[in-house]
């Protein structure tokens, strides 16, 4: 892509000479990183707009940093700007090509990976989440970036691979063994997925949102006996959700083969939140008909 005329111009006549000496006489060989902090503050303060401006000004500093050019991308992704973000990774990319620095190019590689998710562009996603893992093979994000991006095209194997090896790197990690389970839901692997997902509940006992899930996947393995504790001990973690009311209601009324009318009659009394809430945990507890081949 061809950059637009304010943006050639932001590296030479909006920022002169004598604001560049300026700043280096203030931060000596900081090379524009005090900007990426500022930058960075900005952006977990909300001020996407201000933190896109600290970005742009670090890659004025040091125009042929990597890094610098990745972060004014990534800014101007957080500005709804996919475009400008893409030229940016892409600038990154061949500066980093040029001067040989692999390693350095992989927070490039899994932006424009997210990018293409965003276009729902997934072999490309893959491509760029690839060259990343590649770079940093042991960093369990970007193993876990490639994962969501294969299972999206229904690579799931490929996708368990990943995840596989993203626990070996951090077994106690709640967030990727629970990201293996649903990846296991997809490929109608429920015993698999129930044994992932009680380790995911044994991690962290006090997310009720977990015990919801191995309750579901409980029932849809038709083991009913077993999924009423799960959704019970989600009550006692939030008493006052009446979602979770009327979720156990319902696993009672599948354990005991009663009429589900009762149920229904409470949903419809639920808020449309909760209600849309339970209708999803319900699809996900129906038992999976495996038709003979």
């Amino acid at each position: 892509m061809q950059m637009e005329s304010e943006d050639n111009q932001e590296y030479s006549s909006s920022y002169t000479e004598q604001e560049t000496a300026t700043e280096n006489e203030v931060f000596p060989d900081d090379g524009g990183r005090h900007h990426l902090a500022a930058g960075d503050m900005r952006g977990q303060d909300g001020d996407f707009p201000g933190a896109l401006s600290e970005y742009k000004k670090a890659a004025r500093l040091a125009p042929d940093s990597v890094q610098h050019l990745s972060r004014v991308a990534e800014g101007y992704a957080a500005n709804d700007q996919p475009y400008k973000a893409i030229e940016y990774y892409q600038r990154a990319l061949q500066t980093g090509q040029a001067k040989n620095e692999a390693e350095d190019l992989s927070e490039a590689h899994i932006g424009l990976g997210d990018l293409c998710r965003t276009f729902a562009l997934s072999a490309a996603a893959i491509r760029s989440y690839e060259r990343a893992v590649r770079s940093k093979p042991r960093k369990p994000y970007y193993r876990w970036k490639l994962a969501i991006a294969l299972a999206t095209l229904g690579l799931y194997e490929k996708a368990v691979e990943q995840l596989n090896v993203a626990l070996d790197l951090v077994p106690d990690d709640v967030f990727y063994r629970f990201q293996l389970a649903e990846v296991f839901l997809l490929m109608q692997r429920q015993d698999d997925a129930i044994r992932e997902l009680t380790q995911v509940v044994q991690l962290a006992p006090r997310d009720e949102y977990y015990h919801l899930r191995l309750g579901a996947a409980l029932l849809s393995a038709n083991y009913t006996g077993k999924a009423i504790p799960l959704f019970s001990r989600a009550l006692q973690l939030n008493p006052e959700n009446p979602s979770y009311q009327t979720l156990l209601r319902y696993a009672q009324a599948r354990n005991y083969q009663e009429p589900a009318i009762a149920v229904d009659i409470e949903i419809i009394e639920l808020d449309p939140y909760d209600q849309d809430f339970v209708r999803r945990i319900q699809k996900l507890s129906n038992p999976i008909e495996i038709l003979d081949s």
